[in-house]
């Protein structure tokens, strides 16, 4: 009588527990912890990567590791691994790559909002002028991506934020 008295009691305090699990705190709806670590401070050459979702919600990375050769696709790539990371999904490469989706915010096509990414630099801060696998980054500068409605021009931007 003892041991189904005891397992009934478990039994009870284990639906109670899965009851009470919220996503995010202790336990997520799919089973997981929750729980995970951020990733060390960057040493040496950085980058840094700033997502407008067009909303007024912001992600930043102020550091993320520079490398010879990086381009902006390589800085998403850095992101991606990074925690908190970035999820992104993109078709092609080279000339012909075209980022597609940050955050599973997709591009509208014609006429609708889209992803387009900036770079800024001591020289300035300039739209992207060929794909972003093409585009170089040098250590210090900075990425933004904007998801907005219309076409940019290659011009240099005035900086209102300051």
């Amino acid at each position: 009588m003892f041991p189904a008295m005891l397992a009934a009691v478990l039994l009870v305090a284990v639906v109670i527990a899965l009851g009470n699990r919220q996503p995010g705190i202790g336990g997520d709806a799919s089973g997981g912890t929750g729980h995970w670590t951020p990733s060390a401070e960057p040493q040496g050459d950085t980058v840094a990567l700033e997502i407008d979702f067009g909303n007024g919600a912001r992600k930043y990375i102020a550091a993320l590791p520079w490398q010879a050769g990086m381009t902006v696709d390589l800085v998403m790539e850095s992101a991606r691994g990074f925690r908190p990371g970035i999820e992104f999904t993109q078709v092609g490469s080279g000339a012909g790559g075209l980022l597609t989706s940050i955050d599973g915010l997709k591009n509208e096509g014609a006429g609708g909002r889209n992803w387009r990414y900036r770079v800024k630099d001591q020289q300035g801060d300039r739209y992207g002028e060929v794909s972003f696998c093409l585009e170089p980054v040098k250590p210090g500068m900075s990425v933004l991506w904007e998801f907005a409605a219309g076409d940019y021009n290659s011009e240099s931007i005035t900086d209102t934020s300051q």
